[in-house]
């Protein structure tokens, strides 16, 4: 991307290539985004809206930071799955064991 000029109103002008575009509007290359995209809203003067990309993209980052704590969810989840049926065992044993020492 190249700036051209910076004007008054504190408006931008850009020079940049297809690719690049592609990637301020969230694509990975100029072949991923749609040819009606590019028919229809690449034309001059017009304004692309790339702001929702980036709060989009800010989400995304905060779902990742918390990937660790579904992780963690998800680890104590199995945990509890393979302890509730000892414990049902324990808990079994222990009704038997009490039941066979007051027959005593």
């Amino acid at each position: 991307m190249k700036i051209i000029a910076q004007t008054p109103n504190d408006r931008i002008l850009v020079s940049l290539q297809m690719d690049e575009l592609a990637n301020l509007i969230g694509e990975y290359s100029k072949y991923d985004v749609k040819t009606a995209f590019i028919n229809d809203s690449i034309k001059n003067d017009t304004e692309i809206q790339i702001s929702d990309i980036y709060v989009k993209h800010k989400l995304i980052v905060g779902l990742q930071s918390q990937s660790e704590y579904e992780s963690a969810r998800a680890q104590l989840n199995k945990l509890l799955k393979a302890l509730t049926p000892i414990e049902n065992k324990v808990l079994a044993l222990s009704n038997n064991a009490a039941a066979i020492t007051q027959k005593k």
